[in-house]
């Protein structure tokens, strides 16, 4: 539901590099799109396992302390940080795109109208840090197992195919002006993430009842 909610923020965030990709296809658009938005997820997916797995070492800190929600209070802050004072994880350093190898790599990727340069593409440009992307990533960390955090990633990047294929199939349609509504959007669909994170990790530690399952 977040990545189909939080479709406004995909088109802003990622809509004009789809865009790109599609009005330059040798192969087929509907081909290149999908060859964009695979290698997307398939970055996603990786780097949610490596949330997860992350997650689990906080996870069982958080147990011995007593605090069973610890992972999920922490990752719900870092994202209201990261809407209001915009401090995120530092993918772009630790991720190839901080390497300035892969940097030219990817410009070369992005000029290329290839099929396989076009998923390499999406695999570099899933590095690239982004508010929605972001909180899923804490959530993924708050799953506090590996695979679980790589199918909270998967699942999440499926669900923004819709609007990144509407973006790319339909690119000349998209207004710049419609670009700050949505935006904000998306960073509204973001502080409802990290809000419900924390609760749930209080309601994990019996600090507040629980109310429903896809609530906290």
């Amino acid at each position: 539901m977040t990545g189909i909610l939080g479709a406004p923020h995909c088109i802003g965030m990622c809509g004009g590099t789809v865009s790109g990709f599609a009005l330059n296809a040798e192969n087929g658009m509907v081909r290149t799109v999908a060859a964009y938005n695979l290698g997307r997820i398939t970055t996603y997916t990786g780097l949610g396992a490596l949330m997860g797995a992350a997650g689990s070492f906080v996870e069982t800190a958080g147990r011995l302390a007593g605090l069973q929600g610890i992972a999920s209070i922490i990752g719900g802050i870092f994202i209201l940080l990261w809407v209001f004072r915009k401090v995120a994880l530092p993918l772009a350093r630790w991720g190839p795109l901080g390497i300035p190898y892969f940097r030219g790599l990817s410009q070369k990727l992005k000029s290329s109208r290839e099929t396989g340069a076009v998923y390499g593409s999406g695999l570099l440009l899933g590095f690239i840090p982004c508010g929605l992307t972001y909180a899923m990533q804490m959530n993924a960390a708050a799953s506090s197992e590996a695979w679980s955090g790589a199918l909270i990633m998967a699942v999440f990047g499926i669900a923004t195919l819709p609007a990144l294929f509407f973006a790319g199939l339909f690119a000349g349609s998209i207004k710049k002006s419609l670009r700050g509504k949505v935006l904000w959007a998306g960073q509204a669909v973001a502080v409802w993430i990290g809000i419900l994170s924390i609760l749930r990790g209080m309601a994990a530690n019996s600090w507040l009842p629980s109310v429903h399952p896809w609530l906290w």
